[in-house]
């Protein structure tokens, strides 16, 4: 058996003889792109499932599921699923949701684990956390004790208080001390990248030179 995940919403394809076409759909942008190489015709399927597994937060896109020219369904919904039979016909199904986490248990533990991204707050002017960050870090640590082999990177921001030059330095200070906090933690600093992008990217759109919390920030982004 083989298992596919679409990256857009979990999708596994159980394949129990040839492949089939199988299209991923982003629900929010409508685009879609075909699994199959670019040129390659569809090949013909002789039984294969597909499932849409939802994401942990419960939401799913979609997945367009057809058989070369033939019939297509469209997966938008949690456990939806489709078989597409030998004679190449694509039969539209609800799959048991019970069933489905057991069947596909082992494959879901195998998958890679997803990114994680974490926001730290800092105070005016300076690299100290706010109180609240300083908990953040904690959990950061946590999740990054969490992974076998974590790839971080943190990347620094400052709200539009001062000059560019000024900001690109304080950003890059904010991104090296959340690195400090957790190679302190016992994280390698052979695993940590870190960036400043100063004052380029507001989260909060404010006037010049205007303070603004949100936007004195480090995000951690943890692989």
């Amino acid at each position: 058996m083989r298992f596919v995940d679409s990256r857009v919403v979990l999708a596994i394809a159980v394949v129990l003889g040839a492949c089939a076409q199988t299209t991923s759909r982003d629900s929010e942008s409508g685009s879609a792109q075909s699994a199959d190489a670019p040129g390659q015709m569809p090949t013909q399927a002789s039984n294969e499932l597909v499932v849409v597994l939802p994401k942990a937060s419960g939401l799913v896109g979609g997945v367009v599921v057809r058989s070369g020219s033939r019939d297509a369904v469209v997966l938008d919904k949690p456990y939806a699923a489709a078989r597409i039979k030998a004679a190449g016909k694509v039969q539209p199904l609800t799959y048991n949701a019970d069933l489905a986490k057991k069947e596909f248990s082992e494959t879901l533990t195998a998958l890679p684990v997803r990114p994680a991204t974490f926001l730290v707050f800092f105070l005016k002017g300076v690299d100290d956390f706010t109180p609240d960050s300083e908990r953040e870090v904690r959990r950061i640590f946590a999740e990054i004790a969490a992974r076998p082999d974590p790839e971080i990177l943190i990347i620094g921001h400052t709200d539009a208080v001062g000059t560019m030059q000024y900001n690109d330095q304080l950003s890059l200070q904010r991104a090296q001390r959340v690195r400090e906090n957790l190679t302190h933690r016992g994280v390698p600093a052979s695993d940590i990248a870190i960036a400043g992008r100063g004052k380029r990217e507001p989260v909060v759109r404010t006037a010049a030179d205007a303070p603004e919390p949100m936007n004195r920030r480090v995000e951690i982004i943890v692989r």
